[in-house]
């Protein structure tokens, strides 16, 4: 390897020796200039590596832009400038918090800036600054390392028209606290996505008459697919003051594929809601709890869409805040439609003081189907379960869109149950299906007896060999409805029973199997038959037969 030393010699026109004990003579003038403007080309070059170390907050204000070659940054701190680095890290020094800014510049529309955050601890609260900025037309991420906290006017500010990501893994956490009516994580239009970590985002309160507390989350639109999300709005104490929201997008809309995510709304005269969208909420799969802040006057909704709101997986519990004298907030309420086709959803209406009380679904388009499982519950007092174009949804309508396994129930206030549809799963076979009759599970369902989960005194159901299986049974109006999950199975209930029924106000049996759905008149069987005699309703595939004897 050439020496410093030894270059510099060169570079100064060290004697040539011309071997053979001649006499040493200078480098010619053409070569020494040339061996001259080689060294110096390659003393830049040494003197300017790419740098990859720890930039600490305590030492002022940072600002990181993307560098020249893809992967590398740019990083200004003081005397500092525009340092070119890679795998760009800030921490603090000390534990305490530094009142010191993070910019992050993705400045033009290709430019991608990624920074690591490392047990940061910023609070720019008396600069009445965002702790992080990030600006520019590009896109941003910020990864997670350790725990982190950020308070300031907002925590995070980006005016960037490109995407915001946080990242980090299961130990990895980010706080991010917004100043008064400020946000926790506030992104002007560009979209934000949550792919990993702890992220706990809360707005900041209001005191004024008319002030509104911070939004946990806003942003264009917002993406959650992994990690656990906690937002919250901030509360507002003024007579005319609105609760902030947990989550809000502004434009895109909320989409959830995972993770898990608590979005609360802010008390208020008005609350806040706990999502709130102006283009659509869709949920996919995940774990998800909205739930409205409560309110003088209106409450907020749990999950509040300008547009539709989608459900095909997860879990939801979406529940509407409380009203001293006004309006109950909704669970789910929707401008543009409610579809749910899988997962499990509880939706809960909130109370109010006065005579409104929230819905549990507030949409003018309730689109149920598949095989997904519903609880709706209507708040106190006056309020609906499935509140659709004004009236409550009769699930008797949507029955046949129904999956199996699937299970929608509605309830008022107290829990009562109104209205039910369950439709049984079938019970898979434990060996292949047999056509004909026979000890096998030839009716899709095991053939060994058993004992009704529950059961009405003088009815049970059977199976092909006359074994008693289990069954449900539920009421929805005037109807009782008895379900099983098999291919074949008879429906038997004495006379004096249905008489009992029938003083109880039902007036017709609907007895459903896996293929098939019968409903009888209770007053026709009472007709057929005297005191001792029993009906027998059995189906077999989709064939149903009746006897009364």
């Amino acid at each position: 390897m050439l020496s410093y030393r030894n270059l510099a010699m060169c570079v100064l026109g060290r004697p040539l020796h011309t071997g053979g004990g001649g006499i040493d003579s200078p480098r010619p003038a053409s070569q020494r200039a040339a061996a001259f403007i080689l060294t110096a080309a390659m003393l830049t070059t040494l003197a300017a590596p790419a740098f990859a170390g720890t930039w600490y907050i305590e030492d002022g204000d940072i600002t990181v832009k993307a560098g020249e070659t893809e992967g590398t940054n740019k990083v200004s701190q003081g005397a500092n400038q525009e340092v070119e680095d890679t795998d760009t890290i800030i921490k603090n020094r000390e534990d305490t918090a530094s009142s010191n800014t993070v910019t992050i510049n993705a400045e033009d529309k290709n430019d991608k800036v990624e920074v690591t955050l490392k047990d940061v601890n910023i609070d720019t609260s008396s600069r009445n600054k965002a702790a992080v900025s990030v600006t520019g037309s590009g896109n941003t991420t910020i990864k997670l390392d350790g725990d982190n906290h950020l308070t300031g006017g907002n925590g995070i500010y980006s005016n960037s028209s490109g995407s915001l990501t946080i990242s980090g893994d299961e130990n990895d956490s980010l706080t991010a606290q917004g100043g008064d009516s400020r946000n926790g994580i506030y992104s002007v239009s560009g979209d934000v996505t949550i792919s990993g970590g702890t992220v706990t985002a809360t707005g900041g309160n209001s005191t004024g008459s008319y002030g509104s507390g911070g939004d946990g989350i806003h942003s264009g639109s917002l993406t959650i697919s992994g990690g656990t999300v906690t937002a919250t709005g901030g509360g507002s104490t003024g007579s005319n003051g609105l609760g902030g929201r947990g989550i809000c997008s502004d434009s895109g809309g909320v989409t959830i594929s995972g993770g898990t995510v608590k979005a609360t709304g802010g008390n208020g005269s008005d609350g806040g809601s706990g999502i709130s969208s102006s283009s659509g909420v869709t949920v996919s799969d995940g774990t998800v709890t909205a739930n409205g802040g409560n309110g003088g006057n209106v409450s907020g909704d749990g999950i509040r869409s300008d547009g539709g709101v989608t459900i095909s997986g997860g879990t939801v519990k979406a529940a509407g805040g409380d009203s001293k004298d006004g309006y109950g907030g909704d669970g789910i309420r929707s401008g543009g439609g409610v579809t749910i086709s899988g997962g499990t959803v509880e939706a809960a209406g909130g109370s109010s003081g006065s005579s409104n009380g929230g819905s549990g679904i507030y949409s003018s388009v309730i689109d149920l189907s598949g095989s997904l499982e519903l609880t709706a519950k209507a708040g106190s007092p006056n309020g609906k379960a499935l509140s659709q174009k004004g009236s409550e949804l009769v699930l008797d309508t949507i029955k046949d869109k129904l999956g199996p396994g699937a299970k929608v129930t509605a309830t008022d206030a107290d829990g009562k149950v109104i209205d039910q549809v369950p439709i049984p799963r079938p019970v898979e076979p434990e060996g292949p299906v047999i056509p004909e009759e026979s000890s096998s599970s030839s009716d899709g369902g095991s053939a060994a007896p058993s004992a009704p989960a529950f059961s009405l005194p003088g009815l049970t159901v059977t199976d092909k060999d006359g074994q008693r299986i289990s069954y449900t049974s539920t009421q929805s109006g005037n109807t009782l409805t008895v379900c099983v999950g098999r291919l074949t199975a008879s429906f038997r209930i004495s006379l004096a029973a249905l008489r009992q029924l029938r003083a109880e106000g039902i007036e017709a049996i609907t007895f459903q199997t896996i293929l098939c759905s019968t409903t009888l008149s209770v007053d026709e069987l009472l007709a057929m038959g005297g005191e001792d005699a029993e009906a027998v309703l059995t189906h077999r595939f989709t064939d149903s037969s009746l006897t009364v004897g």
